[in-house]
């Protein structure tokens, strides 16, 4: 009697899916993509991921994603079970705000210099020396703009963060403007 075996399953994980004011750890596939950014810089398995407002009375916008102390917090709009087989959209707002993560785990008081900044500015240039040289949330869309470059290199420039690029301009050399800013990082 020949042996029969069941068909396998390669359909992704499916998780549990987050309610609203849940939170969970970091997936095994977003700590793979957070790593093509941050590789081991970050406490991945500290890094909690709110599916709700940080801001009390449900003030935080459905379309933002706030990062204020280590954990993030994304809204109804914005959140998924896993965002490493979200869309890049989504992936691209993820590794914006793991910067903030890896910020915090430096020192970088996040919380306070958001709340004290008033409007941040999130437009760039690549015309400094170090990412340092750049506010919090440019350090975020200049690491989170270069991942989508070396990543995904169909990408739409109007998809950038903010950085208007010049649409003449090849992509190599753009990608050796961000990497000369970006220097060592993320070590």
């Amino acid at each position: 009697m020949p042996l029969q075996f069941e068909p396998l399953d390669f359909s992704p994980i499916r998780f549990p899916h987050i309610d609203r004011n849940g939170l969970r750890v970091m997936r095994a596939g977003e700590i793979l993509l957070a790593q093509q950014l941050y590789g081991n810089s970050i406490h991945y398995g500290k890094v909690w991921i709110h599916h709700g407002s940080f801001l009390p009375f449900d003030m935080q916008e459905n379309h933002t994603a706030m990062t204020p102390a280590g954990e993030i917090w994304f809204e109804e709009y914005l959140y998924i079970d896993d965002f490493s087989i979200g869309n890049v959209s989504l992936q691209h707002i993820f590794m914006h705000e793991l910067m903030h993560v890896w910020q915090r785990e430096r020192g970088m008081n996040v919380m306070l210099r958001g709340v004290t900044s008033g409007i941040s500015n999130y437009h760039y240039s690549l015309d400094k020396y170090r990412l340092s040289d750049y506010s919090m949330e440019q350090q975020a869309s200049i690491t989170s703009d270069y991942w989508l470059i070396k990543n995904h290199t169909s990408y739409d420039p109007g998809s950038l963060k903010l950085l208007k690029p010049n649409p003449d301009k090849p992509l190599s050399k753009l990608l050796a403007e961000y990497e000369r800013i970006l220097g060592s990082f993320p070590n």
